[in-house]
């Protein structure tokens, strides 16, 4: 099998043809991601790809990311071959199956099953309510969401897995609600690219004592409703066992495209090695 560097223009074809599922890797085909991004694939018989692995080393915990269906035979051979090449430490967004091509190499510290989801039908996106107090947050808020979701925003069994970054407030204003003055809840953005046409909401967060009360429901409305004007495709990813955000989701129209596995992942000592 021979690994190979892609092109943009064939990554991007091989993307698109599950592209509900890929709209993360896509993203990352426009900057400010594709400058910080390797890419490793192989090749099917007819020279198309088959399989595609990035690992994005803009942060200071590296993604390594293939997202494929469950026990890909394809990206699990890709990961085999590669393993050499992965950085010592990274975050994994992997097929369901994927320790058995990395177990032997690496530690693996899941963090569980998660669903890729999107919405198919802009048209079925509901008219919900919005409650009073909703406005728009940018770079100009990266201290106050920092300190939120670092405080008020989960309980503590909630944190593993959790992910803010300030420049990810540059992509697209985000929505928040505010209860005498504080913030209660946000709905915001891990990717997005108008270039590409996908976007992906991340960063959904209620206090705890104001949940129930459809606040997170509220504002991913308004905020999907805000980028279709800009994005044909919106997707956004879910742990499997978040229950209440499932239901959210999926009131609000979106459907799985995709189940897969994320896990941090340690390279173990070589034997003899100190």
């Amino acid at each position: 099998m021979q690994v190979v560097e892609p092109a943009r223009a064939e990554i991007e074809r091989f993307l698109r043809r599950s592209a509900p599922a890929q709209l993360y890797a896509l993203a990352d085909l426009d900057e400010p991601f594709w400058s910080a991004t390797r890419w490793r694939a192989t090749r099917r018989s007819d020279g198309e790809l088959e399989a595609v692995c990035l690992v994005l080393e803009k942060l200071e915990l590296p993604i390594v990311h293939a997202i494929a269906p469950p026990q890909d035979c394809a990206v699990l051979a890709l990961l085999r071959a590669i393993a050499h090449e992965l950085p010592a430490r990274f975050f994994a967004n992997l097929p369901l199956g994927f320790a058995a091509a990395l177990a032997h190499t690496h530690r693996i510290e899941p963090h569980g099953e998660h669903l890729k989801m999107w919405l198919p039908d802009a048209r079925a996106l509901p008219g919900v309510p919005e409650p009073p107090g909703l406005e728009p947050l940018g770079p100009a808020h990266a201290a106050e969401l920092a300190a939120f979701y670092a405080g008020r925003a989960y309980l503590d069994h909630e944190r593993e897995g959790r992910f803010f970054a300030p420049y990810m407030l540059d992509f697209f204003p985000w929505v928040g609600l505010r209860e005498r003055g504080q913030l209660v809840c946000v709905a915001g953005l891990h990717v997005f690219s108008e270039r590409v046409g996908v976007a992906a909401i991340g960063n959904v967060a209620t206090v705890p004592e104001r949940r129930g009360r459809g606040l997170a429901g509220a504002l991913c409305a308004r905020l999907a409703r805000e980028l279709l004007s800009r994005v044909p495709l919106v997707g956004l990813n879910v742990a499997a066992d978040n229950e209440p955000g499932l239901r959210c989701y999926r009131r609000l129209g979106f459907r799985e495209a995709l189940r897969y596995e994320e896990a941090v992942v340690i390279r173990k000592a070589a034997p003899g090695s100190l």
